[in-house]
């Protein structure tokens, strides 16, 4: 009977073993589908992150561009306001764009010009 018995108790054993490894390995199989989840999930934050900070990053070049340029044109500006300031610069200017002469001054057209 002793023997019967030791085989009685072995067979639950291995049962339960059995039960321990099924629901181990179903543990681990939802975790590493959670991890999945978790990395797809994650990766996805980071491209989509990526793509606004290139997106962001050419628009702020762009406007740097367009700074230097207005900056530039503002100089320009600035330079012909001091210009037009000066009574000489400012009288050759309506001369030449206008045709405008002085009193008792003739001007001639010629051909050409």
């Amino acid at each position: 009977m002793q023997a019967i018995r030791h085989v009685q108790f072995k067979a639950p054993k291995q049962a339960k073993a059995a039960g321990h490894t099924r629901v181990h390995r179903r543990r681990l199989v939802t975790l590493l589908l959670a991890l999945l989840v978790i990395c797809g999930v994650g990766g996805y934050q980071l491209f989509s992150t990526h793509q606004a900070i290139a997106t962001r990053s050419v628009a702020v070049s762009r406007a740097k561009r367009d700074l230097a340029r207005v900056k530039s044109q503002k100089k320009a500006l600035n330079v012909q306001i001091d210009q037009l300031k000066n009574a000489d610069y400012l009288e050759k200017l309506v001369r030449q764009k206008y045709a405008m002469s002085k009193k008792g001054e003739t001007i001639f057209t010629l051909p050409g010009e």
